[in-house]
């Protein structure tokens, strides 16, 4: 068959062994996008993020033993010829158009744009000369060799990216005092695999929404399945893939526990996408971190390549041939220059992809995983629907998988961008979406198809009893193999089961803290100071309280960032800075940290105001310096830390509605956000220039946005004057309750309403030299916490409660 000898530089002429597609299989899905991803999602919630790993062996099993017989048996080389024989050449054009772009968006640009930006943190290019450095090296590999060499260079790959991650595995476990100092440290819950309470993965939604997407991944990707494609037959197909799926055990153990390790060593990390890049650097010998750049290199090279020699075979047998050449048969020169000339094309759109992706979130592994989610529904369908149920017509499922791409690319842009046009507050999980959008897209497929007729072009498969090799010897060993893997799987889940149970935890934390927010005054043992027209008021600094701070109407101050004495009389007083909660160093000097916060009112805006004493001021009389976790941290973008200085923040939760989950953070809209106040930059100024930056959370986009138009229309806006003796600062800053205040869908906050509480957390950040904060993570000094635990201050359930009175403070409640 002509197009089987054409097809040798995709299918490596199906002469590869099992244990190179096994290794090819394991390698080309364990890219930096996934390693770096999983590493910082292991950091933030543990365990859990293991499901991902170990669910998929389920799916490499209906791959071996379910579509690997069929693929094979019906001698095709990429997944939408398959599709052609059973709905004709419409649905095959649009499948290879769809794989096309699937293949650019998670394969290509994804993964070079994370291999990239890593690659530029270690040797400290500039990103788009690490991209395309990058891109030459996994483009040359696949141009020479074709699928072969992909596959022998995935192999080795993974057995480099094995033993890089072991030994980052072993060095964190001897910092942290080996297995039983981890269990002793780790919070329990870090070990729980199933946990309904979750919100980072829900387990009914994990099980609802996470199969649409390991069949979309595992069975029906091209990048994936072109390995089972090149094996020499069925058996040994089905053998490599029976080894990736033992291989994905590892993952687990080699990629998520070093997370959980740094956790340990350095909590309180923010920006966990940033945690594999901080533990590398601080932990391991200097030749030891080439061998992280190696792996890094590897693991790119592998999922590049890999996408790559997919790309350029869909294009070239399932577009140029058929639809360009008009089914004329190619020689094997032609096809050869023509998918090296498509690898090239497709390596200059997965530059510019990766390039474009510069200004996108870091939340990786959340980024990726739902980009999978809106991706798989269509064609999961597709597969599940369509060639399993044979009355499926070429309408229904050319309708089907049309109209489900369009509201999965709709529901998912709306989704990411958190829009939800005011219909509801927010989107469910992107798990439970990706169950739903495949309800939908099954009922179009399946509505149509009873209200239409097979088509001509329709070609029904060989059922499965005609393909399958049920009584070779091989057949029932492979089978046997799936049963051992079975039995470990569900010993791993009971095992870390009982380690969830009886992990000790050694945090200092008491385990009686209180589970939501106090709705009365809190009681201090601090001693109650006393200001005209005021509520003096200190928080615990045991942690255990959730402080109360009652908000009265006041005169209009003079908006300068000068606080005169006179103009926060009537304002409520927050005093014992130094007392607050500390996050890192505590304060044993009121000369290095200490101050007032003044709240009040005037019926127009909400003002803070702040008077900061702060015996050495970053930036002013200190040279400006730049932690090792991000060195861009001056960056006015995503990937800045706008709270790195000296400075304050506020949080403020409008709707009041305190979430109980452990984790939960604002929406960064109008009813949750975090806003930020530095001494020394600003969005409006820039680095030098004090004044107001986009707090968290920034790996959404929606809130990056909304905080940039808060500051631009001056919905909220911060004075800020440094003391004369630099020894110190003082902040006024003013909220405009719409948009800023929403209450409830639509409704905004003002002073004719009546008592309304508020979610509320003030912190105050004291930088200093970076010497002084060794050993706390980005080497802060101090920072100090209104409420809150330590490592949970930002989370809705810890903060404190702030009490609007529409009207002034009555003489009677004073304390006198």
């Amino acid at each position: 068959m002509r197009q089987a000898k054409n097809a040798s530089l995709f299918v490596g002429d199906k002469s590869v062994g099992f244990a190179s597609i096994g290794m090819s299989i394991w390698g080309t899905n364990i890219g930096p996008s996934f390693l770096i991803a999983s590493f910082g999602a292991a950091y933030s919630s543990g365990m859990l993020i293991a499901n991902f790993e170990w669910f998929a062996w389920i799916f490499l099993l209906i791959l071996g033993m379910v579509f690997t017989p069929f693929y094979l048996k019906s001698n095709v080389t990429t997944i939408p010829q398959i599709i052609k024989r059973r709905f004709g050449d419409g649905m095959y054009r649009l499948l290879s158009i769809y794989s096309l772009i699937t293949i650019v968006i998670i394969w290509l640009g994804s993964g070079l744009y994370v291999g990239g930006l890593l690659f530029s943190q270690f040797t400290g290019w500039e990103l788009w000369q690490s991209v395309l450095l990058l891109l030459i090296i996994a483009t040359s590999f696949t141009i020479v060799g074709g699928l072969a060499a992909v596959i022998a260079t995935d192999a080795f790959q993974t057995v480099l990216m094995i033993v890089g991650m072991a030994a980052l595995t072993l060095i964190g476990l001897y910092e942290v005092g080996g297995i039983d100092g981890l269990m002793a440290k780790a919070p329990a819950e870090y070990w729980r695999l199933i946990d309904f309470d979750s919100e980072s993965v829900p387990w009914m939604s994990f099980v609802l929404g996470y199969p649409i997407m390991g069949v979309w991944f595992w069975c029906t990707d091209q990048t994936i399945v072109q390995r089972v494609f090149a094996s020499k037959d069925v058996p040994t197909a089905q053998k490599g893939i029976l080894l990736a799926a033992v291989l994905k055990i590892l993952p687990p153990f080699i990629f998520i526990l070093p997370g959980i390790i740094f956790y340990v060593l350095q909590p309180g990390i923010d920006n966990t996408d940033g945690a594999f890049i901080a533990m590398v650097s601080e932990y391991m010998p200097i030749g030891f971190r080439g061998l992280m750049i190696a792996v890094l290199m590897a693991a790119l090279i592998s999922t590049l390549d890999s996408g790559l020699n997919s790309f350029s075979t869909i294009f070239t047998l399932d577009i140029y041939q058929p639809m360009i050449k008009k089914g004329k048969e190619l020689s094997g020169k032609e096809v050869r220059l023509i998918g090296r000339i498509v690898t090239l094309a497709a390596s200059a759109l997965a530059f510019v992809w990766a390039l474009a992706m510069e200004g996108m979130a870091t939340n990786l592994f959340e980024i990726f995983q739902t980009l999978i989610a809106f991706l798989a529904p269509p064609l999961t369908t597709l597969f599940l629907v369509g060639l399993l149920w044979k009355r499926v017509t070429t309408a229904g499922a050319t309708y089907g998988f049309v109209l489900g791409c369009i509201t999965c690319m709709t529901v998912g842009i709306c989704s990411i961008n958190g829009q939800t046009f005011g219909l509801f507050e927010q989107w469910p999980h992107f798990l439970n979406l990706t169950f739903i959008l495949f309800i939908v897209t099954s009922a179009i497929t399946i509505g149509i198809s009873l209200v239409t007729k097979h088509s001509a072009d329709e070609e029904f498969l060989p059922k499965f009893k005609d393909v399958a090799n049920t009584d070779s010897s091989q057949n029932k060993s492979i089978w046997k193999g799936w049963l051992i893997l079975a039995i470990v799987m569900v010993g791993l889940y009971a095992g870390f089961e009982y380690l969830a149970r009886n992990a000790g935890n050694t945090s200092d934390i008491p385990s009686s803290l209180p589970t939501e927010l106090s709705s009365s005054p809190t009681t201090s043992s601090s001693t109650k100071k006393t200001a005209s027209h005021s509520e003096p008021l200190t928080t615990n600094t045991d942690g255990l309280g959730a402080p109360e701070v009652n908000v009265y109407r006041g005169e209009t101050p003079t908006f300068d960032g000068f606080i005169d004495q006179n103009e926060y009389q009537d304002a409520t007083m927050l005093t014992g800075v130094e007392n607050w909660n500390p996050q890192f160093s505590a304060v044993s000097d009121p000369k290095d940290l200490s101050g007032t916060v003044w709240i009040k009112h005037d019926g127009e805006y909400l003002y803070f105001a702040f008077d900061i004493v702060d015996n050495l001021m970053y930036g002013v009389d200190t040279p400006r310096w730049l932690p090792q976790e991000n060195p861009n941290a001056h960056e006015l973008t995503r990937e800045g830390f706008p709270w790195f200085g000296d400075g304050v923040e506020v949080l403020i939760n409008a709707k009041n509605s305190f979430s109980q989950e452990d984790g939960e953070l604002n929406k960064g809209n109008g009813h949750s956000w975090q806003m930020v106040v530095s001494t020394h930059k600003s969005r409006l100024g820039g680095l030098g220039v004090a004044g107001l930056l986009e707090g968290e959370e920034r790996s959404m986009l929606s809130a990056w946005n909304n905080y940039q138009k808060w500051i631009l229309n001056k919905d909220m806006e911060a004075k800020v004057q440094i003391k004369p003796d630099a020894k110190g600062y003082t902040v006024e800053w003013r909220i405009r309750p719409d948009p800023c205040l929403e209450i409830s869908p639509g409704e905004f906050w003002s002073a004719d309403l009546p008592v309304t509480k508020m979610g509320l957390n003030l912190a105050v950040a004291d930088l200093d030299n970076e010497n002084e904060g060794a050993g706390n993570w980005g080497n802060f000094w101090h920072e100090n916490w209104w409420s809150g635990e330590r490592d949970k201050r930002t989370w809705l359930k810890q903060w404190g409660t702030m009490v609007l009175h529409g009207k002034t403070q009555p003489i009677s409640t004073q304390d006198i």
